[in-house]
């Protein structure tokens, strides 16, 4: 070992006074800077996500809305083409009525 080893003593005073020349150029003003605008964005963002939340909600509202309604308009079809089988079969069934009694009365 040719080199020549301080001692711990040494070293940490030496260390001890880099840390202080630095703590001195050390910009506070810009980390507070800085961070203040890091507090905004967060704010911002919140205020978009939860604006996005709300619109998430208003949209999962509006598309059950329209399922059931989607549904309540497919029961309705279906009730309307259950009634025009129902009506067409009554007629028909009233035509085949009258037609028999009409050829019975006529012989």
């Amino acid at each position: 070992m040719s080199e020549k080893q301080l001692p711990i003593k040494d070293v940490s005073e030496s260390l001890n006074g880099n840390n202080m020349d630095n703590l001195d150029e050390f910009d506070y003003s810009k980390i507070s800077d800085d961070t203040d605008a890091i507090i905004d964005n967060l704010e911002q963002l919140s205020e978009g996500v939860s604006k996005m939340r709300m619109e998430c909600a208003v949209a999962n509202i509006e598309l059950m809305s329209k399922i059931n309604n989607n549904d309540f308009e497919r029961k309705m079809e279906e009730l309307e083409n259950i009634f025009e089988e129902y009506y067409s079969s009554f007629k028909e069934t009233t035509n085949d009525a009258l037609r028999k009694t009409t050829t019975k009365e006529n012989f």
